[in-house]
């Protein structure tokens, strides 16, 4: 009978004869390989599933002949007795080799999981955010985003921080998945070797893989998904580096009406635009109030405390102007809690410059002319500068690739 050791040193040659990763479903339980680690991940899967249906269908038609052959019949009713009380073959048979198959799959699921833990040195690091109901994700040269974009045949590794709950990052195509967990940095690494968009400017949501948390972490965790979309290095590396300014490129004129949009995304979780309140206030006329600024600037925002904003906001008081709240309550949104709901919104400090905060306040201004998706209603300036915007930018000369959409 071979050792154990020689069983497992089958394993690397097993798994370098498996055939070349590509796009397209593998087997019909699971989605395309899309990462490196994956068939090694598919072939334990399937090994398992294979061994569940052989010793089914074994034990199954085992049982129907023993109940037939060691039936009870009318004309013997103590029974047969006339079967085998001891056999030391059988015993030692269905003791060992299923031994032997639980250490062959234990070293195929330990190898795997060290591959999927330990990061090769020349990988690429991003920092992963997540909180109620969002990732956020920032690359080294301090360019954010909403959706994970990376680089084709490099390796990636996402270093995880929670600011509230437990999430988890899961990405199907990869078959990779690690806890988000609060309080701990949690990490873990892949590699995309095929590129799912060829126009850095115009990132299709349909050409990305699905992001999700698998932890359930709170009202709005069904929401908290985003893509993943692979980029040959010279398009990723336009596109990070447009990335990085992409706000800068905006006239100032414009925006509340292009850049508002775009940041509105990271907001949508909460805070709808079409009046009905979800974890956060709405930022159209609620419950019989006016607009998000109209209840700033009236100071009639209620707090927690029973206070209300016109307590804050003057002269010798916390805040200067309302604007002042309003750029507060988006870096430090537990400073002061609006009746009726809780603690929350995460701070976006760090990831939204003072652009980024004039963008958002400016479109609260003139919410009236965003329809519930936050897009510029047809006619209204807000349409017309964003029209002027992409007009100036279609007629610029292309320096390379073009720039990256924010999504």
């Amino acid at each position: 009978m071979p050792s154990i050791s020689s069983l497992l040193s089958l394993l690397p040659p097993l798994l370098a004869s498996l055939p070349q990763v590509g796009p397209g479903p593998r087997t019909v339980w699971l989605p395309e390989q899309a990462s490196t680690i994956a068939p090694q991940i598919d072939l334990i899967f399937d090994l398992i599933n294979y061994l569940c249906y052989f010793f089914f269908i074994l034990i199954t038609v085992l049982l129907v002949w023993f109940v037939i052959k060691y039936r009870r019949s009318p004309d013997n009713h103590g029974g047969n007795a006339g079967g085998p009380t001891h056999n030391t073959v059988l015993e030692l048979s269905w003791t060992i080799i299923p031994i032997i198959l639980v250490v062959f799959i234990f070293g195929g699921g330990f190898r795997s999981y060290i591959d999927l833990v330990v990061a090769p040195k020349n990988a690429y690091e991003v920092e992963v955010t997540a909180s109620q109901w969002s990732f956020n994700f920032k690359y080294p040269n301090g360019a954010n985003s909403d959706v994970l974009v990376v680089p084709a045949g490099q390796p990636v590794r996402v270093v995880m921080r929670s600011v509230d709950v437990i999430h988890a990052f899961f990405v199907p195509d990869f078959r990779v998945k690690r806890d988000i967990v609060p309080g701990r940095t949690t990490a873990t690494w892949f590699e995309a070797p095929f590129p799912t968009d060829d126009d850095p400017e115009n990132l299709k949501p349909e050409n990305g893989h699905h992001l999700f948390c698998a932890e359930y972490c709170g009202t709005d965790h069904s929401k908290m998904i985003t893509r993943v979309h692979v980029l040959e290095r010279p398009l990723f590396d336009v596109w990070l580096e447009k990335q990085s300014r992409w706000i800068d490129e905006i006239e100032l004129d414009a925006l509340w009406a292009v850049a508002g949009p775009k940041l509105f995304a990271r907001c949508v979780q909460c805070h709808s635009l079409d009046g009905t309140d979800g974890n956060g206030p709405s930022w159209s006329a609620r419950a019989g109030l006016g607009s998000i600024w109209e209840r700033t600037a009236a100071l009639t925002t209620k707090f927690a405390d029973g206070r209300t904003l016109a307590d804050f906001v003057g002269p010798g008081k916390k805040y200067a102007t309302p604007e002042d709240y309003l750029q507060e309550s988006i870096l430090n949104p537990g400073a002061n809690l609006v009746q009726g709901f809780g603690n929350a919104m995460p701070t976006f400090k760090g990831q939204i410059n003072e652009k980024g905060i004039a963008a958002l306040i400016g479109m609260m201004k003139r919410i009236d002319q965003f329809d519930a998706k936050g897009q510029p209603k047809p006619g209204t300036e807000a349409a017309r500068l964003a029209d002027a915007h992409r007009n100036r930018k279609q007629a610029a000369p292309m320096q390379g690739a073009a720039a990256p959409a924010v999504n």
